[in-house]
């Protein structure tokens, strides 16, 4: 259409308070610089779960009783720290409803998904509604200091004090793991607990390193196998806790997190212990030793006390067990309605295999490797018998992890499953990853120098039991061949390349880039994209602005594009390409990130989207949209009415209750669809959409991809398929709204 000035625009480099403490009594770590378009997703999940998605609300501001006269004063804290206030009363309130027009509303409008604080002071009892398009999305009247109404929803449903607290409370509910010296006494490290003997208190093995795969912590570890009672009864169960020491050269410097930090930790300077991580695997039953043993993880601080969020890489601060979980095969699940901790995810972390290739280690006598193999080869042994157990677990039980492959590599580095090797091999290859007919030739180098040092201890942590039984690719996740690894070229070119999320622990992001031209090179060669390496051929590295307009829509007019979702953009730049010969169509901002678009004919209008950053401009990305008036408004879709439906049709083969469903052909499918066995359905939907980025939803890409264990069940070559598609996707912009049932039902609580 009309052609257009672009805005180049360049940008002082973001500023970072980094918040943390350690025993020098530090706490705040004087201010980083940070680039805008530095890539900065590190030890958290890619979909935090937010609470809301971008759009319009209505506050509405009742009372809790009609004919209410007063005044009141409202606040509204956005996620970013934006707050806004509004003033106002009521000549008569319509009491607590959120429809009535007598009880005022102010608009308000999130321009990202993410989470807001709404809180009223008020002269009479008053009571707060959240609504969207008509539907009450949160209320309350009582939540806030002294009783008053107070709406907090979180920016992350899985990443909060709120959610670390949760966990704690699920896997210490005796209170026995408060201090760091309360957890080596719970698990017989010295002595004092009632179910230690006292002829096996202390460690079994000791080992000292620098992490400089992951952390960049010089780490003092301990490990135990515990036994209850008497000296012969040991019960299988394992206990680790590890010091960490960080020596800080600069603020915000990856050089903090340096081959340095190996010597405090040999010698135990205080002055630069940062907190300690502990972990065990026990039985999930305090009361019953022969209940399945879960891993559980705490976070000390350096004086010793529980704590629910710290400042691991210099990035930020992040909250339990999401840090620990993100490298540890954990599967985060929002809260149940009683605000516990979901049983499902408390089963999914497991240990991590130390991996004595990724480590420094000190010159002093008794810590280089060769001196300390012994200790580790126990702590290996360790873990390896505790994935043995996770893996014998019942298959019924739900999201089931399949242990073959991260036991495989385990046995491997030491020579079987006996573990006869005195020492760690470094150049183990597997099964999956070894020379064959039809594989690439280099992919044994592949593996080495990148799927093993930066992806493969978290991958293999991953990937379900229903999920290997129902197919080949249904267990994908976990890189355990190069079939399944090429299978997700494409996230992997988006993940690595384009938004530098993966690999996902700072440390173990910067060693992969440190050379663009080695490792990066190596592993985009058998990606086979030519668009990742620059006219010179050297490799792209992430940072530059990628367009994300979202996926081709239907849609009634006006529509909200949504550009939100673009990688590294400062500025954004619609057109439209195309429109139906005659029609008037417009773009209320065409440099916003999500414009509104109004049309007066039905029909398609391609668009295109171009973004901005201080490296420059994206190339243009198109999208487009079909004007169908008689469409119903995508605003009033609900998971009752139309969601609920699609899962579960008996009438079309691609019905999810085929499969998820408690009576299963996959014994330990992850989640059942159907109401009939799983009343908490709109719950476990939920934490399969992406508020933040609707096309990255699991209930979207799964169906859709090979790499499902299903297979591919809603085909997007199909009108069938595309239908159902175009209506989940609609539904998620509107928010994912439950009922139009005033007020909810239970099921949506």
């Amino acid at each position: 259409m009309k052609p257009k000035h672009w805005l180049y625009a360049l940008y002082a480099a973001a500023v970072f308070v980094l918040a943390g403490c350690d025993e020098r009594g530090d706490e705040t770590l004087p201010v980083a610089a940070l680039p805008e378009d530095s890539p900065d997703a590190f030890l958290q999940y890619l979909n935090t779960q937010p609470a809301l998605a971008a759009g319009d609300y209505e506050v509405v501001v009742a009372t809790t009783w009609p004919n209410s006269y007063g005044q009141y004063r409202l606040s509204v804290t956005m996620a970013d720290g934006d707050t806004r206030e509004f003033a106002g009363g009521w000549a008569g309130s319509g009491g607590r409803n959120a429809h009535d027009m007598r009880n005022p509303r102010h608009t308000i409008s999130l321009s990202r998904a993410g989470g807001l604080t709404v809180a009223l002071e008020a002269s009479t009892s008053g009571y707060l509604y959240l609504v969207r398009n008509g539907q009450v999305i949160a209320q309350d009247g009582s939540s806030g200091p002294g009783g008053t109404p107070l709406i907090d929803l979180p920016v992350s449903a899985i990443s909060s004090a709120a959610y670390g607290a949760a966990y704690y409370a699920a896997v210490d509910p005796d209170g026995e793991r408060a201090t760091v010296e309360d957890f080596k006494r719970r698990n017989c490290f010295v002595a004092g607990h009632p179910d230690c003997a006292v002829e096996t208190v202390g460690y079994q093995a000791h080992v000292v390193f620098r992490d400089s795969k992951d952390l960049g912590y010089g780490r003092n570890m301990y490990a135990r196998r515990n036994s209850r009672g008497t000296v012969d009864t040991a019960d299988d169960s394992f206990a680790f806790f590890v010091d960490n020491y960080v020596v800080r050269l600069q603020p915000g410097s990856s050089t903090n997190y340096g081959p340095m930090n190996v010597e405090p930790a040999v010698r135990e300077d205080r002055d630069y212990h940062r907190g300690t991580n502990a972990i065990e695997f026990t039985p999930i039953d305090p009361d019953d030793p022969a209940s399945e043993r879960i891993t559980r993880f705490f976070t000390y601080s350096p004086a010793g006390e529980r704590i629910t969020s710290a400042d691991l890489d210099g990035r930020g601060v992040k909250h339990m067990p999401g840090m620990c979980f993100a490298c540890h095969g954990g599967r985060l699940l929002p809260l149940e309605p009683d605000g516990s901790f979901p049983l499902q995810a408390l089963r999914s972390a497991k240990y991590n295999l130390l991996e004595l290739d990724t480590f420094d280690y000190s010159a002093e006598a008794g810590f280089s490797r060769a001196e300390q193999e012994a200790d580790f080869r126990l702590m290996n042994r360790f873990v390896y018998e505790s994935w043995q157990q996770t893996g014998a677990r019942d298959d019924s039980e739900p999201g089931k992890w399949h242990a073959d492959f991260a036991l495989e590599i385990a046995a491997g580095h030491y020579g079987g499953a006996a573990f006869p090797a005195a020492t760690y091999q470094d150049d183990f290859v597997p099964a999956g990853w070894q020379a064959a007919p039809g594989r690439p030739e280099g992919i044994e180098q592949l593996y080495l120098r990148v799927v093993a040092p930066h992806c493969v201890a978290c991958h293999s942590q991953q990937g379900t039991r229903a999920g290997q039984i129902a197919s080949t690719y249904g267990n994908a996740i976990n890189f355990s061949s190069w079939e399944k690894f090429i299978s997700y070229r494409e996230v992997i070119i988006d993940y690595v390349y384009r938004r530098g999320v993966m690999p996902l622990a700072l440390r173990n992001y910067e060693a992969f880039w440190r050379d663009p031209q080695d490792k990066p090179a190596l592993l985009a060669s058998f990606l086979s994209e030519p668009a990742l390496f620059d006219a010179a051929g050297r490799v792209l590295v992430p940072g530059l602005p990628v367009a994300r307009p979202g996926a081709d829509r239907v849609a009634p007019s006006p529509v909200r594009l949504d550009g939100t979702a673009s990688g590294f953009a400062q500025v954004y730049d619609w057109d439209i390409v195309h429109a139906p010969l005659g029609a008037t169509v417009s773009l209320d901002d065409d440099r916003s990130a999500r414009p509104l678009l109004t049309a007066d004919m039905d029909g398609d209008y391609l668009l295109s989207l171009r973004v901005a950053n201080s490296q420059g401009v994206s190339a243009a990305v198109e999208m487009t949209v079909t004007i169908d008036s008689g469409m119903a408004d995508p605003a009033t879709l609900t998971f009752e009415n139309d969601i609920q439906p699609l899962l579960e049709n008996p009438l079309s083969a691609d019905a999810c209750t085929l499969c998820h469903v408690a009576s299963s052909p996959y014994p330990g499918i992850p989640v059942s669809y159907d109401p009939a066995d799983n009343p908490r359905v709109y719950r476990d939907v939920l934490a399969r959409i992406n508020l933040a980025e609707p096309e990255n939803s699991a209930l979207l890409v799964k169906p859709t991809g090979l790499r499902h264990g299903g297979g591919i069940q809603m085909d997007l070559s199909s009108v069938e398929g595309r239908d159902a598609y175009n209506t989940i996707l609609a539904w998620i912009r509107a928010g994912a709204p439950c009922s139009d049932q005033r007020p909810l039902p239970a099921s949506c609580q």
